[in-house]
């Protein structure tokens, strides 16, 4: 391969690796009511949107990459651990696909991606009652 076919293989990765699916989203903060205690929402969950019918606030969003072609199964814990380290206990506008990246050996590879999202009152509700998924 000579240098000019090198590089526009380069640029033209650079450029389907900018092309993500994470959308940044504007949420719907619904704050504790007057008098509503917190409540320990102790279930892991994953929400497409945003949780129906509980008290949340926003609070990062959170990425998670593989090397190389994959599942995105695989990653699923570790984002759930990056969720938990900036103090959330699940994750809205979940995204999970298999994206371009720029070096030869991860032509394509999966990655997850979200906002990480502290439930503060489920109402008693359990992830799929919110609308989630685990």
């Amino acid at each position: 391969m000579n240098i000019k076919t090198i590089c526009a293989l380069a640029f033209a990765a650079i450029a389907l690796q900018a092309c993500s699916n994470y959308q940044p989203r504007v949420y719907n903060e619904v704050p504790l009511a007057e008098g509503q205690e917190a409540e320990e929402f102790t279930d892991f969950c994953y929400f497409d949107t945003e949780p129906d019918g509980a008290a949340f606030t926003v609070l990062k969003k959170v990425a998670v990459g593989g090397n190389s072609y994959g599942s995105t199964s695989k990653l699923l814990p570790i984002l759930e651990e990056k969720a938990k380290k900036r103090g959330g206990n699940s994750v809205a506008n979940f995204r999970a696909s298999q994206r371009f990246g720029f070096w030869p050996w991860r032509i394509v590879r999966p990655v997850v991606s979200g906002d990480a999202i502290k439930i503060l009152n489920a109402n008693g509700k359990s992830c799929e009652e919110l609308g989630g998924h685990h």
